[in-house]
């Protein structure tokens, strides 16, 4: 056995197959270790189907290059792994045909071939199933079926081929790593070498878990834990089918959530119960099956009686009960694991690793290599838990649980989970039960309820009933000691009822809520808890040195006091922090992060300054975050401070900030704005927030009957946001896209034309040269025919001069405007060139739309913000 390799991969199924051809290809040396052979685990009883249209752009192009990898590897060594024989989705309701409309739209950008079928057309596509009870469905012809021993042999070879190394039999009893050698981070370690069962040691400096349902073992190894559980998942193959044949598509009902496999002259089918059960794993059951519960599988098999009546008359061949990794919102874990240098994840499924299995090889290596994947993967980054929820084994299990119940849901983006909002690991900023007693409907991100608008009442989250699916029997299934044999489903959940009026791709039940808070933002004060941003200091001798090695923006020159909104990039210019930093002098900073991406900028930032005399102090769960925005927000805070003239224009300028006594408490006071206002953040410190909050709003109570004054929360936020044109990390930006690209170059080009080096610098004065070859535009579309307000979701099409050039990543209804407001990356059109310019974008006589569901909407170009474009509201001159 190999003594030394850059790289060991652990787990020999399709995504630790795929990660092993993909970093040897790199040029790594890489050797793999499976335990037992080669696609045991969950590999080897995949169901195998590939679906490419999404509600996911990066989904779709990982889905895409997998596919694509499966052709290309059957030509490389012989071993043949896909099936193009299809793929039907079935609608049995009007929003669930509407979803399917907007994957069709979606797929005219990539060029997957998709047809919207009325229910005639169906049985012409697939004649066995049963259609009078749908409204219609989607047909992909281009989908199809992977082999799981096809591809995972189709990898071996070819990674051989490259030099990799593979070792069946041979399990992991170790995972050495050394303390950093950094003593700001005593908690951080570094891969050092794997230690074999046989006891044979490899060095290493990279470990990648691809372990499946058994990756917890591996990740303790190391001592740390993912939240990752393993579940039961059954799929039942039927005896021959009279008219069944293999070029027959397979089929999902997502309403019914249920799936139909071609399986030759038989059909394999499967779904996601309500009432799933969890389960342990023994390290030797590898090629273990379950025996089916038929009392769990029949919610299925109604479903699949009523879709196909002819399964209900055909014997079962086989069952197949297996276990599956499923992780809290349904996205796998990939990237390195926090605090643990050189230990990278590509686990936790959730039934989608033969389908990812390609991308995200490809993008593991490309992550592992130069320190970041090529697209956006903030949503598959194991980074984006916080740590209190991964320490709440009750919060990962209702998750857990919800997630697979509903894997076949319509995905919504007024969506919100019922899941994990009671549980102990919950995070709530020092004014929550003000807010809450003032009828706010929360949100839960990153663990934290932060306020999502105001409707009055108590709307708060009750505990988790799992919608009711052990109401009668079966809390067994949950594998919890204490649990009872059922939980009773909540007579009445007014939060449910409430955000179910939002689960539409039209005008939701909250947009007039919402108007109004935007409305009083406009013409008053609006009053955002905005505590669930990360806040944490960088302290040290060579904190400023730090700060200029990560940030775009120069900081050196900045007077203490002074706040800037800086981008931090990776080695390839790809934006993977945006934050503000508060400069306090030049051996303390003061960072305020996005609450979804805190744990990740944390991390970004630890990673980088291993070598550097300073460290991180997190202040968030002390400090509550109250921000006052609108005309009226410096009248307001005046009454609260000592001398009103302490926050004039003269003695704090906008970003800039200061400690003043508030309401009789010392707070940080920044003047900043996330939505085009004069405006200023409260960073009060948690225990005393509830006063400040009172005594603000009684402040605003003496400002009178005319100037509104109100809760508000981040629905208005958004909109506000949107109609200034702020990006939001995840939509508008990400590690794949460049702040110039961003239409951000102001956070990083006084720096870059002052030759000042910071992390990706070099790549953005390449790309710079080059020009820049795709771009985040902004259009506006007007009312509807009827006068109603139209409604975009995301993933869009954006049209220019009659050519779909790209897909909306943000939108947002502008209530100041009453206009709806998109943002969306283009690709650079025939003709343009050198790269895409302002210039070009107005060029006289250009056309630009949006297609949604077949629909093309006439819409705007905005070079500059939608509202206020000379920014004079936020230097208060209304």
């Amino acid at each position: 056995m190999t003594k030394s390799a850059d790289v060991v991969v652990v787990g020999g199924g399709s995504l630790g197959m795929s990660a092993l051809y993909h970093l040897q290809k790199k040029g790594l040396s890489c050797v793999l270790l499976e335990r037992n052979q080669l696609t045991s685990g969950t590999t080897w009883h995949s169901a195998g189907m590939l679906w490419r249209l999404r509600p996911s752009d990066i989904d779709i192009e990982l889905h895409s290059y997998t596919r694509q990898m499966c052709m290309q590897l059957e030509e490389e060594t012989g071993f043949a792994s896909w099936t193009e024989n299809g793929g039907l989705f079935i609608a049995n309701n009007k929003e669930r045909f509407e979803e399917y409309k907007r994957l069709a739209e979606t797929a005219k950008y990539f060029g997957i071939e998709s047809n919207i079928l009325e229910p005639n057309q169906i049985n012409d596509v697939h004649p066995l199933l049963r259609t009078d009870d749908t409204v219609g469905a989607m047909y992909s012809p281009s989908d199809g079926t992977i082999d799981p021993t096809g591809i995972v042999n189709a990898y071996a070879k070819a990674a051989k081929k490259l030099g990799a190394k593979i070792y069946e039999k041979t399990g992991v009893a170790s995972v050495k790593t050394t303390p950093s050698s950094n003593p700001q981070t005593p908690n951080a370690s570094v891969v050092q070498a794997i230690t074999t069962t046989a006891g044979h040691t490899i060095e290493t400096p990279v470990v990648v878990n691809a372990c499946g349902a058994w990756a917890n073992e591996l990740t303790s190894m190391v001592g740390c834990k993912i939240p990752l559980l393993a579940m039961k998942h059954a799929m039942v193959v039927t005896e021959k089918m009279e008219g069944m044949h293999p070029s027959l598509p397979n089929v999902r009902d997502h309403d019914l959530s249920i799936y139909l496999k071609t399986q030759g002259d038989a059909m394999a089918i499967g779904g996601y119960e309500q009432n799933p059960e969890f389960c342990e794993l023994d390290e030797k059951f590898e090629f273990g099956l379950f025996n089916l519960d038929w009392d769990t599988f029949g919610q299925n098999l109604e479903g699949h009686i009523q879709r196909c009546p002819a399964i209900e008359s055909v014997g079962i061949k086989s069952t197949v009960c297996g276990p599956e990794s499923f992780t809290p919102d349904h996205k796998p874990l990939v990237g390195p694991q926090p605090g643990v240098h050189g230990f990278f994840h590509a686990c936790g499924f959730n039934s989608m690793g033969m389908m990812l299995g390609g991308g995200i090889g490809r993008e593991l290596a490309e992550w592992v290599v130069t320190g970041s994947a090529d697209v956006d993967l903030f949503s598959f980054d194991v980074a984006r838990f916080h740590r209190d929820n991964l320490g709440d084994p009750k919060w990962v299990k209702d998750r857990t649980h919800e997630s697979y119940a509903k894997t076949y849901a319509i995905v919504f983006p007024g969506d919100e989970s019922l899941a994990g909002r009671t549980t102990p690991s919950v995070r709530k900023s020092g004014g929550f039960e003000d807010t809450a007693a003032a009828g706010c409907v929360f949100q839960n991100r990153h663990g934290y309820e932060r306020p999502g608008y105001f409707i009055g009442g108590d709307v708060a989250p009750l505990e988790y009933d799992y919608y009711g699916a052990y109401e009668e029997e079966g809390a067994w299934r949950l594998l919890e000691e204490s649990s009872p044999a059922s939980i009773a489903k909540h007579k009445e959940n007014k939060y449910e009822r409430v955000i179910e009026g939002d689960l539409t791709f039209g005008v939701p039940e909250s947009f007039d809520a919402v108007a109004e808070e935007c409305h009083a933002c406009r013409n008053g004060v609006a009053v955002f808890d905005q505590s669930y941003f990360g806040n944490f200091y960088l302290e040290g001798p060579e904190a400023l040195d730090a700060v200029q090695k990560l940030a775009g923006f120069d900081v050196e020159a900045k007077e203490d006091g002074s706040v800037t909104y800086t981008t931090m990039c990776n080695s390839k210019g790809g934006v993977e922090a945006d934050l503000t930093v508060l400069r306090v002098n030049e051996d303390q900073f003061y960072f305020s992060a996005g609450g979804q991406t805190c744990s990740k900028d944390w991390w970004w930032i630890e990673r980088n300054i291993q070598d550097m005399d300073c460290k991180l102090r997190d202040v968030s769960d002390e400090t509550t975050l109250l921000s006052l925005q609108g005309p009226k927000s410096r009248t307001l805070l005046q009454k609260l401070v000592e001398d009103p003239a302490q926050i004039d224009d003269e003695a704090l300028e906008f970003s800039h900030g200061k400690k003043i006594i508030v309401a009789g408490h010392e707070c940080l006071v920044l003047r900043l704005t996330f939505v085009g206002e004069l405006g200023f953040e409260l960073h009060v410190p948690s225990h005393c927030a509830s006063d400040v909050y009172k005594a603000v709003f009684a402040a605003g109570a003496e400002l009178g009957d005319g100037v509104p004054v109100r809760n508000a929360g981040y629905k208005c936020i958004d909109s506000l946001s949107a109609e200034k044109g702020y990006r939001h990390y995840h939509a508008d930006l990400s590690n794949a896209d460049t702040p110039m690209e961003a239409g951000i170059g102001f956070a990083v080009l006084p720096k870059l034309k002052a030759g000042v080096d910071f992390i990706g610098s070099g790549a953005l004065n390449k790309k710079r040269e080059e020009g820049i070859q795709r771009k985040l535009v902004c259009l506006t579309v007007e009312h509807d025919e009827d006068g109603s307000p139209v409604i975009f979701n995301g993933m869009e099409t954006i049209i220019r001069d009659g050519e779909v050039l790209g897909l909306v990543r943000s939108t947002a209804y502008g209530h100041s405007v009453e206009k709806t407001i998109a943002f969306g990356y283009i690709d650079k059109w025939e003709g343009c060139k050198k790269g895409i310019t302002n210039k070009q974008l107005q060029e006289e006589g250009t056309t630009w739309q949006i297609g949604d569901r077949g629909k093309v909407w006439d819409a705007t170009l905005h070079i500059k913000s939608v509202f206020d474009p000379k920014g004079e509201r936020i230097s208060g001159i209304y």
